[in-house]
């Protein structure tokens, strides 16, 4: 089985309650694919560089994902489906990333990532 990275940008308009049931199907959806879910991060609200579907903000999720190449079209398959998501993109990665990544919401290394501090994130460590 392969490794892959999935970042979906849901609308920011939506309730906490709402982003959570759309998080909890994009992981129910992998893993009635045979696939598992070994890392999620919340990036949070944020904004974007320029309007998507009439929206300039998002909420950004992130997924560390374990299996075949048809989980992830059939993941990709339905996020193209569902209107609350406004962009993805699915990415095959050699290794599992050995940190989180500095835009993870309340990782303290992120703080030391604003003031210079070297962080390793994904393969460069």
């Amino acid at each position: 089985m392969a490794y892959y990275e999935t970042v979906y940008i849901i609308r920011a308009d939506l309730t906490t309650e709402q982003i959570e049931q759309i998080i909890a199907r994009m992981k129910d959806i992998i893993t009635a694919n045979s696939g598992q879910v070994l890392k999620t991060e919340l990036w949070g609200r944020r904004q974007l560089a320029y309007p998507v579907k009439k929206n300039s903000k998002g909420f950004y999720v992130f997924h560390v994902v374990e299996g075949k190449g048809q989980l992830i079209s059939n993941l990709e398959e339905r996020m193209k489906l569902d209107e609350d998501i406004l962009k993805f993109q699915t990415i095959r990665i050699a290794s599992l990333p050995q940190y989180s990544s500095p835009l993870a919401v309340g990782d303290d290394r992120r703080d030391n990532y604003a003031e210079g501090e070297e962080v390793a994130v994904g393969n460069n460590a």
